[in-house]
């Protein structure tokens, strides 16, 4: 995909909801969204298709993706943001 491309699905990345902003500017800022295949970076674009409320649940791993590209790739997304650890 070419840059100009991959620049428009960066900027569509930002969304209206603070916890996906944080998922995917992470995604992006640690370098993991310029590691992904043009299969990958069209799933990624129907993911930026998805309403905010689906994505966050998505994201949440309330609800599960069919297709597997897709899963794999929210499964990728959610990796940048580590599961809540307590210190004591």
């Amino acid at each position: 995909m070419d840059y100009v491309k991959r620049q428009k699905m960066r900027w569509r990345s930002r969304r209206s909801m603070l916890e996906l902003d944080l998922y995917f500017d992470r995604f992006i800022s640690n370098g993991k969204f310029d590691e992904l295949s043009d299969t990958e970076l069209t799933c990624y674009n129907e993911l930026l298709e998805m309403d905010d409320n689906d994505l966050l649940l998505l994201f949440q791993g309330k609800v599960r993706l069919s297709n597997k590209e897709m899963q794999g790739l929210v499964d990728k997304i959610k990796c940048v943001i580590p599961m809540y650890t307590h210190v004591w």
